[in-house]
């Protein structure tokens, strides 16, 4: 009988270059699962239990722990090894009393320890805001989630701060000058600044953002920056110092 998916492995050494893994430590490692995350920019569940945050051993370890229920993503309980964890999601273990976020840094995606008060809040950037049948609003958002919600005040690009696992917007961070910004992809990962200006895209060129950043002002392409906060970032969303 012929297979009906790909398979649920890969190999350590073909990894995307983005993933903070030791490369030679075993063969194969588990691949992320189809979810709405692309692959070089989340993490399969089980690499993080297991290879990020040590709190497992082996596959059979990881296993025992998410049939039992005691791992959550973004507040549910996940089951499947190869369940996609990506930028800015939260997997907590309550047995444990632990949470923790994935956050940008220049090695890739990292896990960094938040209090339990933050477990159930998640930035989320406006990737899509389109108008249904209906004549209501439906929103998409960075990590493959969607909500529909016809008074909510946010753009393509904005972040909207997210109470999970309910799903309901509790706040938003326009992506407009004077806001905090946060870079999330190239050497200046992790960097968090403020946003001096926001210049339109053309055609043939995207929107730019000048953000002034620890290591100096510069100007990077939107989908480099994703606006965490008015003054501050609205929650923990830098590597642990």
């Amino acid at each position: 009988m012929g297979k009906k998916s790909g398979r649920g492995k890969m190999k350590r050494i073909s990894a995307p270059r983005q993933w903070d893994i030791a490369r030679k430590e075993a063969r194969f490692i588990t691949k992320p699962s189809p979810g709405g995350h692309p692959i070089e920019r989340c993490y399969s569940l089980a690499v993080v239990l297991r290879d990020l945050l040590d709190m497992v051993a082996t596959q059979k370890e990881v296993m025992q722990v998410l049939t039992r229920g005691e791992v959550l993503v973004d507040g549910v309980p996940r089951h499947d090894p190869g369940f996609p964890v990506g930028l800015f999601d939260v997997v907590s273990v309550p047995k444990e009393n632990r949470a923790f976020r994935l956050v940008p840094s220049p090695d890739g995606l990292v896990p960094r320890d938040i209090v339990s008060t933050e477990a159930g809040m998640k930035l989320c950037r406006v990737r899509s805001k389109v108008k249904i049948t209906g004549g209501h609003i439906q929103f998409g958002f960075h990590d493959g989630r969607s909500m529909l919600d016809d008074k909510l005040a946010a753009s393509c690009g904005d972040t909207v701060i997210m109470k999970v696992p309910k799903q309901a917007a509790l706040d938003t961070v326009k992506l407009a000058k004077g806001a905090t910004g946060l870079v999330v992809s190239g050497e200046r990962a992790g960097q968090v600044g403020r946003i001096i200006s926001v210049k339109k895209g053309t055609s043939s060129r995207e929107k730019m953002i000048s953000i002034s950043l620890p290591s100096g002002e510069t100007e990077l392409p939107e989908r480099m920056i994703f606006a965490v906060g008015a003054d501050k970032p609205a929650l923990e969303v830098q590597v642990a110092s």
